[in-house]
């Protein structure tokens, strides 16, 4: 596996893991206030991730 594939699959984990959370909330799995606020913040910080890891897949394409 080389990096572009290992950084693709890093960020499809964290896709995966910031729809699990959705879908802990639609369900309704939070039980307080204090928990959807912390499940908020993961997943904002899952797509800040998924963002960092864009933009190191675009400086790598334009070494190449």
């Amino acid at each position: 596996m080389n990096t572009i594939d290992l950084l693709n699959q890093i960020k499809k984990n964290l896709q995966e893991r910031k729809q699990q959370i959705a879908n802990d909330m639609v369900l309704g799995r939070m039980s307080d206030h204090i928990q959807y606020q912390k499940a908020v913040g993961v997943a904002e910080g899952l797509e800040q991730s998924s963002e960092i890891i864009d933009e190191t897949l675009k400086k790598i394409d334009k070494e190449m």
